[in-house]
């Protein structure tokens, strides 16, 4: 009803009015401290920690896929190189730089699997 609506006008108004006076010195005080470069503007941060373990088991992930990736490099160059000894042709510490890779992949993925993140 328009009564109704007055009613909460002129209460907003009341309201609104202590904030109104002491707008101009409120403003005042802090055009001051910018000047003099002490204004400080505080941050609270909530709720992050479980942000911050995801991201780093991310990191940590990717971290090692990256070292898996460089030992099945390194493990591809020494086979290519054909540096003994060598096990049916092929050079013992390639395989065994496969062999740790492919333990390695599988214990990441199993661990992926495991936590569902896939």
């Amino acid at each position: 009803s328009p009564k109704r609506l007055l009613r909460d006008a002129y209460l907003s108004a009341l309201d609104l009015s202590p904030l109104l006076r002491d707008l101009p010195s409120e403003s005042r005080e802090m055009l001051n401290l910018l000047k003099r470069g002490k204004l400080r503007i505080e941050f609270a941060h909530k709720n992050l920690e479980p942000m911050l373990r995801l991201h780093d088991i991310i990191v940590n992930r990717l971290v090692f896929a990256m070292v898996l990736a460089a030992l099945i490099i390194g493990s591809s160059l020494v086979v290519l190189s054909g540096i003994p000894p060598k096990w049916y042709g092929v050079p013992l510490i390639g395989l065994i730089g496969f062999t740790s890779a492919g333990l390695i992949g599988f214990g990441l993925l199993f661990s992926m699997v495991r936590r569902g993140r896939l």
